[in-house]
């Protein structure tokens, strides 16, 4: 078994080390994820219902674009100055 020389050096790495930040998503993109979650939502449950294949899917296109429009333009926070 090999020993090291002399005492290790200090260890500075876990100082420099920024704190990660989550990704910063634009609106847009945040609407689009909350209209195309919501609509796969009510799109399974329609069908779970017993409600036809294209019924369910023309409802939830429509409701999913509605959605996306809705928290498009009021689900940003208000801008602090």
């Amino acid at each position: 078994m090999v020993q090291p020389a002399g005492p290790s050096p200090p260890l500075t790495f876990a100082r420099d080390v920024h704190p990660l930040r989550p990704p910063a998503f634009s609106p847009g993109f945040t609407s689009f994820l909350w209209g195309l979650g919501l609509g796969l939502f009510i799109w399974i449950g329609l069908l779970a219902v017993g409600v036809s294949g294209a019924t369910s899917f023309l409802v939830a296109v429509v409701s999913g674009v509605l959605i996306f429009f809705y928290v498009r333009l009021y689900g940003a926070d208000p801008l602090r100055r």
